[in-house]
């Protein structure tokens, strides 16, 4: 499936529509003719080809970030910044070389997904993997302890008794966690996930089953010991209860449960299984949203959100929305 770009499917402003060949080519492909296309735009105006380089100057830049810093908050600027960060982390992955194209993949990781991805893998010992979307994990097994290494995105893990009784851990750079014959969620929230917090990448942990043990990258010689039900977050140095607006591992169930979920939030969920931009203005990122959402099917929950809310849609693109107040 292709998706033109027209003269009438592009914003005005040259910025913003090489923006939107960036998502295109993330979205669809760098085809022959979506690159020829793209091509023939570049050099029908000075400015366009300017633009251009702009724009994929700085995904060269960001694709050798490990992880957005500064998380959402309601502030309408925080917010402006936000909505750039996004269009900016579609173009993180993306460089260009004269008119090929190329996508960067962390060549880090074992287990990776896209965007509107999930995956299940069973491990060598036995313990369930599953991947959101947007992930990478990295496996180190070895004769003494079962490391797995969350580079980015969220995971579900149900361990597996071993015989050789290694330790299972889990690392995600703010805290390493021991599984304690469990089953549980990990997930790294960074920048632009819709919840309140300090400008920096948090580690949440929610305990579905048995107990975690978890230990702050830079925080106290003590662990904190996490009970099935309970969800905490880390920056790397403090650990406390968050609030539940959520169910944690509804994803697993191809869902998002929201309990007065904060819009934003739930926007900033839905982004991650939709593809292009998908952006919420500060003023109604705070409204309260309960439900159940199709994670497999985006557009179906935007026009829920669209009927319940005092909300409007405004499309740049097919692909680049931004919810208003209306």
């Amino acid at each position: 499936m292709t998706f033109p770009m027209t003269a009438a499917t592009l914003p005005e402003d040259p910025v913003e529509q090489a923006i939107a060949w960036a998502v295109r080519l993330q979205m669809h492909g760098a085809s022959p003719d979506a690159l020829l296309s793209l091509q023939r735009w570049r050099e029908a105006d000075p400015g366009h080809e300017q633009a251009w380089q702009r724009i994929t100057s700085i995904g060269a830049q960001l694709s050798g970030l490990a992880a957005e810093a500064s998380r959402a908050t309601l502030d309408a600027s925080l917010a402006r910044r936000r909505q750039r960060r996004q269009a900016l982390k579609v173009l993180a992955g993306i460089g260009f070389a004269g008119t090929a194209a190329w996508f960067a993949i962390d060549t880090r990781a074992d287990y990776r997904t896209g965007t509107g991805q999930r995956l299940a893998v069973r491990l060598p010992d036995g313990s369930l993997l599953h991947l959101n979307a947007g992930t990478a994990v990295r496996l180190r097994f070895d004769g003494t302890q079962r490391l797995l290494s969350l580079l980015h995105g969220e995971i579900a893990i149900t361990t597996h008794a071993d015989p050789q009784r290694r330790p299972f851990l889990v690392d995600t750079g703010e805290a390493r966690m021991l599984a304690l014959g469990t089953r549980f969620t990990v997930r790294r929230l960074a920048g632009d996930d819709g919840t309140d917090g300090a400008d920096a990448t948090l580690t949440r942990l929610a305990v579905q089953e048995h107990a975690v043990q978890l230990q702050a990258a830079a925080g106290a010689a003590r662990p904190v010991l996490v009970q099935a039900g309970d969800s905490v977050l880390t920056d790397g140095v403090r650990v406390w209860r968050e609030p539940a607006h959520d169910d944690p591992a509804a994803w697993l169930d191809g869902v998002i449960a929201a309990r007065d979920m904060p819009l934003g939030q739930l926007v900033a969920e839905l982004a991650r299984h939709r593809h292009g931009l998908l952006l919420c203005d500060a003023d109604i990122a705070h409204l309260p949203v309960s439900g159940v959402f199709q994670l497999d099917d985006p557009e179906r929950a935007l026009r829920v959100l669209l009927h319940t809310q005092p909300i409007v849609a405004v499309y740049r693109t097919r692909f680049w929305v931004t919810l208003k107040k209306a």
